[in-house]
Order: structure tokens, then C-alpha cells, then sequence
């Protein structure tokens, strides 16, 4: 009877000894939770939208007998832009491009008085201009900085008047540019659908002739430009990206 109650006293230590050693066990066991997933906002879609901006540059001339003169028109401008932007589920680069037509207030005026009473004037105008650029961004959920470059192309204006004694003459001439662009930006996602950006550009859009270029008793322009816009975009196919939170 006693080796009995011994067994039975030694079965229940044993078992008692399984059962918190399984305790600890699960106490020390850590416990894990799946990462929460949230949906980060994608900048991929087509997109339209307009703005304004401020532009100044220079004209420079030259003519037959190597003469130089330099305009500096300046002014505000506005338009429109369409663009397209690709961004890949779970990546921040953001890859894209756009096209924007601007009408133009740019120019610069002189005003020149003889001596014996003559007048001379002319003015310098860039009527328009446009771009069409390849984007590259990075993005930060809701905001996105990026570098752009690629085409431009405007229209500029050259005209002049003479006054002197019987002697009067007024002209202009006007020629359509083509060249190239490059500058950054950083656009902000205001909701889903809507973003505001502000831009710089700076625009080379080459060199063309006119009143028939320097061997026509004319000149030649170089043309250039810095450019200051805000714009509003409106995109379509909104969507959001899945991303899953890191510790």
C-alpha cells in the first residue's frame, strides 16, 4: 500500500512539473502580429490642368556688321498642361510626361530721341512658348518632387520704328523658335483627384532670323528664358497602392 501511495504522490509531481514547465513555455512563446497593410496614395494616371507663372529672359541680336543688342522682356504668362504619370504599386519613383502651351506677356520697349528731334523705337515680345518634357520623381506618400527636361519651342516678336525729319519707317518681324528646356518641381496631392505644383524652367529656344537676318541688312536672335509657374491639376483613375508597414 505504501509503494502505491509513493507511485502515486511521484505521478502527480511529474505531471504537475509537465504542466508549468508548458506554462513558462508559452509565457516566453512571443507573440506575432502581421504587419498592418496601408494604402499609400499612387500618382500614376493621365492628367489635365492649368497655370500661371512669371518668365524673364533675353534677346540677343546681332547683325551684319557684328553689332550687338540685348532685350530682356519679362511678364506674366498662363495656359494649360495634359500630362501622364506612372508610378509602380510599393515604389516611390514616379516616372512621366507632360506637354504645357503658355500665351505669353513677355517684352521689353526702348525709346531713343535725336538730338534734331528723330525718334526711334522698338520692342522686343515672346508671344508664346510650350514644352513637352519627360518627368522623373520621387514620392513621399501625398508629395512629389521631381526634375523635368526635354523640348520647347515659342514665337517672338521683333518690331521698330523710324522718325526723322521726312524720313519715317516702322516693321516687325516674327519667327517661331525651337530649342530645349530643363528644371524641377514639386506637385502636393490636395485629395484624391486634385494636386497643386510650382515649377521652375529654364528655356533655351535657340537662335532664328529677322527682317531677313544679317545678310538681308536684318539680325539674328538668340532667345532664352527662366520660368516661375503654380499650377492646379485635375487626375483621372485615381487610385491607391497597397504598402505594408515596416518595423
Amino acid at each position: 500500500m505504501r509503494n502505491y501511495t509513493i507511485a502515486a504522490i511521484a505521478a502527480a509531481g511529474i505531471a504537475l512539473g509537465a504542466a508549468q514547465s508548458a506554462q513558462a513555455a508559452d509565457i516566453a512563446r512571443p507573440v506575432y502580429k502581421a504587419a498592418p497593410v496601408v494604402m499609400a496614395y499612387n500618382w500614376s494616371g493621365f492628367y489635365i490642368g492649368g497655370n500661371v507663372g512669371y518668365g524673364w529672359g533675353e534677346m540677343q541680336t546681332n547683325d551684319i556688321f557684328g553689332w550687338s543688342a540685348t532685350a530682356k522682356p519679362d511678364g506674366f504668362f498662363g495656359g494649360g498642361q495634359i500630362g501622364w504619370n506612372w508610378q509602380a504599386p510599393g515604389s516611390q519613383w514616379v516616372w512621366g510626361v507632360e506637354v504645357d502651351s503658355q500665351w505669353s506677356g513677355m517684352k521689353d520697349s526702348w525709346t531713343w530721341i535725336g538730338a534734331g528731334g528723330g525718334l526711334a523705337t522698338a520692342d522686343a515680345k515672346v508671344d508664346y512658348f510650350g514644352t513637352a518634357r519627360l518627368r522623373l520623381g520621387y514620392a513621399w506618400d501625398r508629395t512629389l518632387f521631381y526634375a523635368t527636361g526635354g523640348l520647347a519651342w515659342g514665337t517672338a516678336e521683333a518690331k521698330g520704328s523710324v522718325n526723322v525729319g521726312n524720313f519715317a519707317w516702322a516693321g516687325s518681324s516674327s519667327n517661331t523658335h525651337v530649342g530645349w528646356t530643363v528644371g524641377a518641381g514639386m506637385e502636393w496631392a490636395l485629395m484624391d483627384n486634385w494636386s497643386a505644383k510650382v515649377e521652375y524652367l529654364y528655356i533655351d529656344l535657340g537662335n532664328e532670323n529677322y527682317f531677313g537676318g544679317p545678310a538681308a541688312g536684318g539680325f539674328d536672335a538668340d532667345v532664352t528664358a527662366h520660368t516661375v509657374k503654380v499650377g492646379l491639376n485635375y487626375r483621372f483613375g485615381y487610385s491607391k497602392s497597397p504598402v505594408v508597414a515596416k518595423y
